[in-house]
């Protein structure tokens, strides 16, 4: 079987044989924030909310193939499916942005805390590239 980072290097090089699924999240119940999920189909979905709002936005659209490329390009040079940095357990209303990579039979989850994702500039980096795939 094999691990994350070869499932990445299959989809980049086009020689994936099942789905990979990208999500991330800095939602929070109180204070907001956003849920992406991009899949190796094409599929796209930006949920959004905004603490003064009480609807959320939501973006559901698709995405380009080299568009997913790209994404999966990053998450390997990030070596996306390894918790590097280990922070302490957010307190009760602190938002924690999780980053999730799932395939048919592989699932890697790593986490940081919302306040340090520019200083650990890592999420941060995938999180501005997930908005980024589509511009409203």
């Amino acid at each position: 079987m094999q691990n994350m980072e070869q499932r990445l290097d299959s989809f980049v090089y086009g020689r994936a044989s099942s789905n990979l699924t990208v999500v991330y999240s800095d939602m929070h119940w109180l204070w907001g924030g956003v849920t992406i999920t991009v899949s190796t189909n094409g599929a796209y979905e930006r949920l959004e909310h905004q603490r003064a709002s009480i609807v959320p936005s939501l973006v559901h659209t698709t995405i380009t193939t080299e568009r997913i490329r790209q994404v999966v390009v990053l998450l390997r040079e990030l070596r996306a499916w390894e918790q590097q940095i280990l922070e302490r357990i957010p307190m009760r209303d602190e938002v924690r942005a999780t980053l999730i990579l799932r395939t048919d039979d592989l699932e890697t989850s790593i986490w940081e805390l919302y306040n340090k994702l520019e200083r650990n500039h890592r999420l941060v980096q995938i999180r501005k590239l997930l908005v980024d795939l589509v511009k409203e």
